[in-house]
């Protein structure tokens, strides 16, 4: 069976629509152009991108869904929404972790949004590690606002780590 690369662009542009969000905001956290996103939803790739990953991503979708979408079949979403600011998220800290980072998940505030970003190989392609990143709010009283800029500044660092890595 081909895998439907139409399809697949089509499913990621009316995911996108469902969720309120414009072609400029998605290619601006990806970190690419509205072209190259443009070409993602009008079909025309030929292989999943890191960018097709993180579009799959932002909409809310699991990582299986892309082949789900490309062989016909319907995408799955991810039970907790990446984006949405208001679910509440609580993250355990495994005993596993270093302190530093044991310490910084167990103090206060809210999760914020978490990130995975397959780290780039010498020759461009997606390595086999990946970076993980859980960002928090700060503890105490915090008004729609700050966390709007919060969200806002965080959507603009994870763009600079996604490109750092592209060079």
């Amino acid at each position: 069976m081909d895998r439907d690369w139409a399809r697949l662009g089509s499913a990621l542009r009316a995911a996108r629509d469902d969720l309120g969000l414009g072609q400029k905001d998605v290619a601006e956290r990806i970190g690419v152009t509205r072209n190259a996103l443009r070409n993602i939803e009008v079909g025309e790739i030929s292989r999943v991108t890191p960018t097709v990953r993180e579009y799959t991503r932002i909409v809310g979708w699991t990582e299986a869904s892309i082949d789900a979408v490309l062989n016909g079949g319907d995408p799955t979403r991810e039970t907790v929404p990446p984006d949405d600011p208001t679910t509440t998220v609580t993250v355990e800290t495994p005993e596993e972790l270093p302190l530093r980072i044991q310490a910084a998940l167990a103090g206060g505030g809210p999760v914020l949004d978490t990130a995975v970003i397959n780290l780039p190989s010498e020759d461009g392609e997606d390595s086999d590690a990946q970076m993980v990143i859980v960002v928090k709010g700060r503890s105490g009283d915090v008004t729609p606002e700050q966390m709007r800029k919060a969200l806002l500044q965080w959507e603009r660092t994870e763009a600079q780590i996604r490109n750092s890595g592209k060079e």
